[in-house]
């Protein structure tokens, strides 16, 4: 079933703890095929701090693990950190319905990284809309939420992984409802940021056992690239089991930055952040595409008293994308330190960045 279609224009108002912001979500049939997006969409205004009282929500689960026909644009991107002993790797795959395919691993002991971008013909893969079952040449992710299966070749023929992925505990929807306006149209989006992760990497000819935990994002829509400078974008998961989906994203418009926090118990608050770049460090930049990118920030979160140092190790892990709107993508496998609500905490997390951050 596809759950764009019949989908109704609606508009919430949301009170936040501190600040009272409307926030107008339509969610319509229209607004993504292509066609104008609702004027209250166009109008929305930067998303402030939010205690969940009950959001609604506009993506179906499990239905919308499986693919959106209608939707422009599409994905599946899994990121993760695993480890075998004592050894540990962050790894992404992401899966486009346009039959790209993003992979990479990352030793987070000798800081070694590869990667590797791919785009296949439209009789070189497939994406079920039933349910989950997304097959590439170099790639797979398949079945029931609780029992996912996720194949994939490494670059430069250096060996597959093989991982049984298990989502537990509540999904984080993004916004709050999954549904928000995004360059010029609306994004559907929701993630499963605490997947129970186990299976075999072989690297280099050595097989592994590796158990760890995934974070699974799934986002689509019909949203304009055109319009899009560059973004920074989180996937963070701290050790006291709070999760935080962020965005610090510069287009046409200017700059947004906010995050989606989810507790354990389900609840989520849609809460601002300070701007990124401002204590952005550990600039890199990159010798094949030109591209700077940031290897060090910090995140503040005024409404919930915490302020975090994100790190990623090494600061340059770009993916070579080949993309009109872009050259590269940097998929920084990161570390996290700092305070949660004025409490020390620790972390994981992934950040991509798109476009030049110096």
């Amino acid at each position: 079933m596809n759950w764009i279609r019949g989908r109704k224009a609606i508009g919430i108002a949301v009170a936040g703890a501190a600040t009272a912001v409307s926030i107008a979500m339509p969610v319509t049939a229209n607004a993504m095929n292509g066609h104008a997006p609702h004027p209250a969409v166009q109008q929305a205004p930067q998303p402030g701090p939010t205690d969940d009282p009950g959001f609604p929500t506009f993506v179906h689960m499990p239905a919308d693990q499986a693919a959106h026909p209608d939707a422009k644009q599409e994905w599946w991107y899994t990121i993760g950190h695993i480890q075998s002993g004592g050894h540990k790797y962050g790894y992404e795959v992401m899966l486009s319905r346009r039959g790209i395919t993003q992979i990479s691993i990352t030793d987070e002991k000798t800081g070694k990284y590869i990667s590797e971008n791919k785009m296949f013909k439209p009789d070189q893969f497939s994406a079920s809309n039933r349910k989950l079952d997304v097959r590439m040449p170099n790639a797979s992710l398949s079945g029931p939420i609780d029992n996912m299966h996720l194949k994939a070749q490494l670059p430069e023929s250096r060996g597959t992984l093989d991982l049984t992925l298990k989502a537990v505990g509540p999904t984080l929807y993004n916004n709050g409802t999954g549904l928000f306006p995004f360059l010029d149209d609306t994004s559907y989006y929701y993630s499963l940021p605490n997947v129970q992760t186990s299976g075999t990497l072989t690297l280099d000819g050595s097989a592994k056992h590796v158990t760890g935990t995934s974070w699974l994002d799934r986002q689509w829509g019909d949203w304009n690239w055109d319009t899009l400078h560059k973004w920074t974008w989180m996937a963070i998961r701290l050790d006291n089991g709070q999760t935080v989906n962020l965005w610090d994203m510069s287009d046409d418009k200017g700059e947004k930055h906010w995050a989606t926090v989810l507790s354990p118990n389900g609840k989520q608050r849609v809460v601002s952040v300070d701007p990124l770049a401002p204590q952005a460090r550990n600039f890199v930049t990159s010798p094949t595409t030109g591209q700077h990118y940031a290897g060090k920030w910090t995140v503040s979160i005024p409404s919930m008293n915490t302020k975090l140092t994100v790190t990623a190790k090494p600061a340059l892990q770009e993916i070579q994308a080949n993309m009109p709107f872009t050259p590269g993508i940097n998929e920084a496998d990161s570390s996290v330190s700092g305070t949660y609500q004025g409490r020390p905490v620790t972390g994981q997390a992934y950040v991509e960045q798109f476009g030049h951050w110096k």
